[in-house]
């Protein structure tokens, strides 16, 4: 059995083996054998002591041990048994045993109170510890924090790389914004130098022209004054009188149409300077010259984490073309073994274009009806995945400048209606041949659109301060044009009324067709601007409710809602999209959304205002202005200008809803 610590009998040296008595007995000088062993205590008993052992309230819990359980003997606590770390549960008590089977470190009250241990087969740490320092835990432990050392020796590197590549980083973006800021300036003086020199031109033209016709008149007047000092010379003398009178009436003509010339070159030409609209908008930019985008990450984590994601988008590619092919099998089995069906969707395929023109002729005569009424069909584009298909070339030879395509909208017949900026140009194109059919030169740059009933347009010329009419019927063509007082931007109709949106200050009306406002709101119920720059709007009848007005923000990156009567019903916003422009009803409570600094053409569920992205720059997305939704052939028309980018600035992008 094993020793426990405790007092010994003293015997003779070389006598019997050591005898063990009970310890409780020997305190009072007698030495009785023990009948048990109380391993809390560490205590031999006799019978006595130890029946008055289970009887007592401190100690009736501990667990005795019988004649043959017991330990044989006792000595000294060696040195190698002595312990120092207490259990956690039981402050006063060393740990001292071991249970393999719990992975659990005990002292003698856990193996008394804990039930669980009872049928464990538990060690004194003592035997354990012999060999714990030659099993592979132990080994692997030391491996462990070998390696962790070494891993955070590295990560302290790494993380010190990074701050150097941070402080380089800030340096370089530094020196690019002084470099670019030092470009626009260059520009900038450049064209300042270049107004100025012109604004003097214009004044030396002037002068010269003003100094001639100064001139001029003061030889008239001065011609007048000798011809009276001629006549009142000859008063006395009637014969001279009559020959300088006559003369003086002939050069008195001659005079007269000197000084009728005079006036009618007095008519100098006159200059006002006004700003460029580009520039006025880079003014009024949050974001003017530039800003900071997250290129990748610096860590090593971050990098796991996107050689992961990699990895799952190549998974869901694979899986995604996989479907495609299945469906596309599916598809060709069925069309070659179902003729009958193809003949079906033949005539089915024949019988839509005469149900769309039916529909639209029938809307053209119904009073009230907007005329994109036919185009926002029910659609859910929440789950939509879009196809890229060949874009659509609209710049012609006659274009001075690329073109900037600040608003798109569908017509009946397979045709595009689109605002071109820079060349004050409205332009229809075909979608089935992807080919210009007709322009229009109008008195100023557009900037969004709308249709009206009996093929007519309204286009909106902020800085002309007007809204120009327009007939989308065959080519299309200029009528009559109706005065605004401001920088009129989104428009659209409802109801008889158009809805207008205008900028420096922003604020949205509804108007009569003449231009007469009847309804403003610039500011919320406590009177904080509501718009900062609101460039585009669109209407929309949403289920059984009336007309509602949704706003795009460039500014503060929103979008509003409004009712017709235009009180704010709420407020969108997330950061996914950034700087809003054009957008459009695509069904009940859904909008579809460019977003131009955030790159993207983004859903707007309206009812739970969740905001999910349909395209970005992986499809070609850059900077999008406007954008339209053809439901019967469910594609998706997109305008962008990336500035200064032929490739993208003269077409129109088309994808298809798959």
């Amino acid at each position: 059995m094993d020793a426990v610590p405790g007092r010994k009998a003293q015997m003779a040296s070389g006598s019997a083996p050591d005898l063990t008595y009970c310890q409780p007995c020997a305190e009072d000088g007698k030495k009785i054998l023990p009948e048990a062993f109380c391993p809390v205590c560490k205590e031999f008993l006799c019978s006595n002591c130890a029946r008055v052992h289970r009887n007592q309230k401190i100690t009736k819990s501990h667990a005795l041990q019988d004649k043959d359980s017991m330990p044989s003997s006792f000595h000294e606590e060696s040195e190698d048994e002595k312990f120092t770390e207490t259990c956690q549960i039981h402050a006063k008590e060393f740990i001292k045993y071991y249970c393999s089977r719990h992975d659990a470190l005990l002292c003698g009250d856990c193996l008394v109170e804990n039930e669980e241990h009872r049928s464990c087969k538990v060690e004194k740490i003592i035997q354990v510890a012999k060999q714990y320092k030659q099993c592979a835990e132990y080994n692997n432990l030391k491996t462990g924090l070998v390696q962790l050392d070494s891993d955070i020796d590295k990560l302290s590197h790494d993380i010190q790389e990074i701050m150097k590549s941070v402080d380089e980083e800030r340096l370089t973006n530094i020196n690019e914004l002084r470099k670019f800021r030092t470009e626009i300036n260059q520009f900038l003086d450049k064209r300042e130098h270049e107004l100025l020199a012109e604004i003097d031109q214009k004044k030396r033209t002037s002068k010269t022209l003003l100094d001639e016709l100064k001139s001029k008149c003061t030889n008239v007047k001065s011609s007048i004054e000798k011809i009276n000092s001629e006549l009142q010379a000859q008063d006395d003398n009637s014969n001279q009188l009559l020959i300088v009178g006559k003369r003086a009436i002939k050069e008195l003509g001659g005079l007269r149409a000197a000084l009728e010339e005079v006036s009618r070159r007095s008519e100098v030409p006159r200059y006002k300077f006004h700003m460029d609209p580009a520039t006025e908008q880079l003014i009024a930019s949050e974001k003017a010259i530039g800003r900071l985008k997250e290129v990748e990450s610096s860590s090593a984590l971050g990098q796991q984490q996107r050689q992961q994601q990699t990895k799952q988008e190549q998974r869901q590619q694979e899986t995604t073309q996989q479907h495609q092919k299945q469906m596309k099998a599916v598809s060709q089995k069925g069309e070659s073994t179902s003729a009958v069906g193809q003949q079906e969707r033949q005539q089915q395929k024949e019988q839509q274009p005469r149900q769309h023109e039916t529909i639209q002729q029938q809307q053209k005569h119904i009073p009230g009806v907007s005329p994109k009424a036919h185009f926002k069909d029910s659609a859910d584009l929440s789950r939509a995945k879009f196809i890229s298909q060949p874009d659509i070339s609209v710049k012609t030879s006659g274009d001075t400048l690329d073109c900037w395509l600040t608003s798109v909208t569908l017509l009946p017949g397979d045709r595009l209606l689109l605002a071109d900026l820079n060349n004050n140009l409205l332009k229809v194109v075909d979608t089935e041949s992807n080919k210009l059919v007709s322009q229009v030169k109008l008195p100023g740059q557009p900037w969004d659109l709308c249709l009206l009933p009996g093929d007519r347009a309204a286009v909106t010329l902020p800085w002309k301060k007007k809204i120009q009419f327009v007939c989308t019927q065959g080519n299309v063509t200029l009528q009559d044009i109706v005065e605004v007082d401001g920088y009129c931007h989104g428009i659209d109709f409802c109801d008889d009324n158009m809805i207008v949106s205008f900028t420096y200050p922003g604020f949205v009306v509804l108007m009569d067709m003449k231009g007469k406002v009847k309804k403003s709101v610039d500011n919320d119920s406590s009177g904080k601007p509501l718009f900062k720059y609101p460039c585009y709007l669109t209407v929309t009848s949403e289920s059984q409710t009336p007309p509602v007005i949704y706003v795009s923000d460039w500014f503060t990156h929103t979008i509003t809602k409004l009712s017709i009567s235009l009180e704010v019903l709420q407020s969108y916003h997330d950061p996914i999209l950034e700087s809003p422009r054009g957008l459009t009803a695509v069904g009940d409570n859904q909008l579809v959304v460019c977003g131009e600094d955030s790159d993207n053409i983004l859903l707007l569920d309206t009812l739970t205002g969740k905001i999910t992205q349909l395209l970005g720059k992986e499809e070609g997305i850059e900077k999008p202005c406007s954008v339209a939704y053809c439901p019967l052939k469910k594609m998706l028309f997109v305008t962008c200008y990336p500035y200064d980018r032929p490739d993208s600035d003269n077409f129109v992008k088309v994808f298809n809803l798959v």
